[in-house]
């Protein structure tokens, strides 16, 4: 007769014959071993990090480069843009045949201020017609006419003292200022359209030559006749100086 087995016995020994067939697991296994590595996984990770990192580093140089044009742009803005035509300049060798013209070394001074004037005479056209009037006019003055610069009625620019001598016409602005002459009489009739183009040019092209410094001012004075047409017409210049101008 074969014994009799107690349901808790034949419990037991089941469980052990499964833990016995079960593989064991030590504590000292990792969990990776567990879950092993996807290669596949890891390169499409490498490659999304990639991607973000490229995509950052376009974006920075964006920026870069946007903030370095905003600075190129703003200073562009302060640069005088380039003048045409230049300046018609007559010299005083072509059109003075009658007195020497003192050598004197360039003054390195920059003029602030720009005194603009009339000569109270006809007006002239033309270099020939002009250095007729200019040779009479300066033989009716005991040196050489007291002007820097004077604007013909056609546009051109004839100098008389030049950039080197001061004008003896106001000894208070002389030391750092230009005599600008508008050949002709403007107590009625207004300068030229050609005359006033050019006094721009002048003083873009003297502004460009370091003849006058970044703030200089326009003047307008009276030195026989008041040349209100002339004033009138030169007050629109951003640097005409009403407060220092002979106003009436």
């Amino acid at each position: 007769m074969q014994p009799l087995i107690s349901p808790i016995d034949h419990e037991s020994r089941t469980s052990s014959y499964r833990a016995e067939d079960e593989p064991r697991t030590s504590e000292a296994t990792p969990l990776l071993q567990r879950f092993p590595r996807n290669p596949g996984q890891e390169e499409q990770r490498y490659r999304t990090t990639m991607v973000v990192t490229l995509l950052f580093l376009v974006l920075f140089a964006g920026i870069v480069i946007g903030t370095y044009l905003l600075v190129i742009q703003s200073r562009s803005e302060n640069v005088l843009p380039p003048v045409e035509p230049s300046v018609l300049m007559v010299s005083r060798f072509q059109w003075d045949k009658t007195s020497p013209i003192q050598t004197t070394q360039q003054s390195s001074t920059k003029a602030s201020q720009v005194i603009v004037v009339e000569t109270g005479t006809r007006q002239c056209y033309g270099a020939s017609d002009c250095a007729k009037l200019l040779n009479m006019m300066q033989a009716t003055n005991v040196s050489s006419l007291p002007y820097n610069f004077m604007i013909s009625s056609d546009g051109q620019t004839f100098e008389a003292l030049g950039w080197r001598r001061q004008s003896p016409l106001f000894p208070q602005y002389s030391a750092d200022a230009l005599v600008l002459a508008f050949i002709g009489n403007f107590t009625q009739e207004a300068p030229k359209q050609a005359q006033i183009l050019e006094a721009k040019n002048f003083l873009a092209e003297a502004l460009s030559q370091e003849r006058l410094q970044p703030r200089f001012v326009v003047i307008g004075r009276t030195v026989n006749e008041f040349p209100k047409s002339l004033f009138l017409a030169l007050s629109n210049l951003p640097q005409w100086n009403k407060e220092l101008s002979d106003i009436k």
